[in-house]
């Protein structure tokens, strides 16, 4: 007898909520990242060095729970 076993799981909805991020101020550049997974107060683009801007994205909802994750002014 052969089982047959998918690793494929069906597609489920995650939870999205309003979340602050930062984006890239060149309009050529894609880079973005959550403000809760900012690692310092400089916000800076990795990607291209450019200056980054608060902004919101409906994205899936994350906690980040890393003990070494800090915020200025916390």
């Amino acid at each position: 007898m052969f089982l047959y076993s998918s690793r494929k799981k069906t597609a489920e909805e995650l939870p999205e909520e309003l979340t602050a991020i930062w984006s890239c101020s060149d309009e050529n550049c894609k880079g973005w990242m959550r403000d809760n997974f900012a690692l310092s107060s400089t916000h800076q683009c990795p990607l291209c060095q450019s200056e980054m801007v608060k902004s919101e994205r409906m994205l899936v909802a994350l906690a980040n729970t890393s003990p070494i994750h800090h915020k200025v002014g916390e």
